[in-house]
């Protein structure tokens, strides 16, 4: 059996970090077999954020922290990708 895909602590520091967080929930989440329970997804990613991301996250509507779905869409709009992101 494979390992599980790590997932780093989210800081908030960019959209690149945004990205490659937003892509190990999800690949995690498929790991474990998870990939459609949006609350499982919010749960596992909650201890993950730090920092000011950390102060953001508790800022969140619990409806937002506790929904992976309304949570990923949070993320995406406070960390937008800057300029032509064609990749």
């Amino acid at each position: 059996m494979s390992s599980a895909p790590h997932v780093e602590r989210f800081k908030g520091t960019n959209w690149e970090e945004c990205h490659d967080f937003i892509a190990a929930i999800r690949a995690r989440a498929l790991w474990e077999g998870k990939q459609r329970d949006s609350a499982w997804k919010a749960d596992f990613a909650a201890p993950l954020f730090w920092g000011k991301a950390l102060w953001w996250h508790n800022k969140l509507p619990e409806d937002v922290r506790e929904d992976w779905s309304r949570l990923e869409t949070a993320l995406l709009d406070r960390w937008p990708p800057q300029g032509d992101e064609d990749e």
